[in-house]
């Protein structure tokens, strides 16, 4: 009787590696295969065209006038206002009186507007990535990354004219002159970053603007200087004038006969770092645009206008959602 010989061991496997490792190794292709997929999916379950969800809290800071922290994804930002007072007079250093309890006297807002507040620089910004936040930042002196987003920021609250001038001046009751100005520090930390940092900051600056009350004050003739009342009942909320929403997009070319160009909602982290071509809307409302940005690749009209379709539609969740925390006047 004859043995049959043992079987012959399988064929070894193809060389392969994990998603994760395959990530690393291969971004670009990566992200392609999955966009290239039916239907065509990002590596973190999104549609091309779908934004994360945000949320939003306010008043999150004791020691700030106005304070929010807003997060979309794993990006979380929070933001904190300050107001100072700069006065114009000669020889008051910008002395603040803060009144007794129970004293009294008058205070009156301007009439008029102008362009006080970039004039004047009555608005000092500043991003600052939270150590931790990232595993590519780390203490140390501010990165150009974050300087960059810091000027945008600067440049879209000023270019928007969201904050009344009116509101922060201080008058002489008795004559109606500005005698002083309130001055704010928008402070805005990333404690959480994966990806499209601007949209996260500029949302919880428009939100601590919105929660931002300042003390009423007045300039006092007698003394020279500006008297400030302590009692919160007298706080006076900041005029914000309108709503305005950023949305950031990454674009990338897949080939012609393999979709072409696909835009990406919302980027992460990781299709920022593979994407070269990045566009930004800034939406206001009735449908409004106040701001586009552009930035590498060759841009087209339709994916302009794509953009914009869906930055119009960002911008009513956002709407949504501060008329939900803020209230329907902010």
């Amino acid at each position: 009787m004859t043995t049959a010989p043992p079987p012959s061991p399988p064929p070894p496997n193809p060389l392969s590696f994990p998603p994760a490792t395959f990530q690393k190794l291969a971004p670009k292709i990566f992200l392609e295969r999955h966009l290239q997929s039916t239907p065509a999916t990002r590596p973190s379950g999104r549609n091309p065209d779908t934004f994360r969800t945000p949320s939003l809290h306010t008043n999150s800071l004791s020691h700030a006038h106005g304070s929010a922290v807003v997060r979309t994804g794993d990006t979380a930002v929070v933001c904190g206002v300050r107001g100072e007072v700069l006065s114009l007079a000669a020889g008051t250093g910008g002395r603040i009186v803060v009144l007794r309890t129970g004293e009294d006297g008058r205070g009156k807002n301007g009439e008029g507007e102008g362009d006080e507040v970039r004039e004047r620089g009555l608005v000092v910004t500043n991003l600052e990535m939270g150590t931790g936040c990232s595993r590519d930042y780390h203490p140390g002196p501010p990165t150009d990354f974050a300087q960059a987003v810091t000027a945008r920021l600067h440049r879209l609250l000023l270019s928007n004219k969201l904050i009344s001038s009116q509101s922060l001046r201080i008058l002489d009751p008795n004559t109606e002159e500005v005698k002083a100005y309130w001055v704010l520090y928008i402070d805005a930390v990333v404690i959480s970053l994966d990806g499209n940092v601007l949209d996260a900051a500029w949302a919880s600056i428009l939100a601590a603007l919105r929660s931002t009350r300042l003390p009423q004050a007045y300039w006092d003739q007698d003394t020279e200087v500006v008297v400030c009342y302590p009692e919160v009942s007298r706080y006076k909320s900041l005029d914000v004038k309108g709503l305005a929403f950023t949305a950031s997009f990454a674009v990338i070319d897949l080939g012609a006969g393999k979709g072409g160009k696909v835009i990406l909602s919302d980027p992460d982290e990781f299709e920022e770092g593979v994407c070269g071509e990045r566009v930004m809307v800034c939406a206001l409302e009735g449908e409004k645009v106040g701001w586009i940005e552009k930035g590498g690749g060759v841009g087209q009209v339709a994916e302009v206008v794509e953009c914009v379709h869906r930055a119009t539609e960002r911008f009513k969740i956002w709407e949504q959602l501060f008329a939900e925390v803020l209230g329907s006047s902010g």
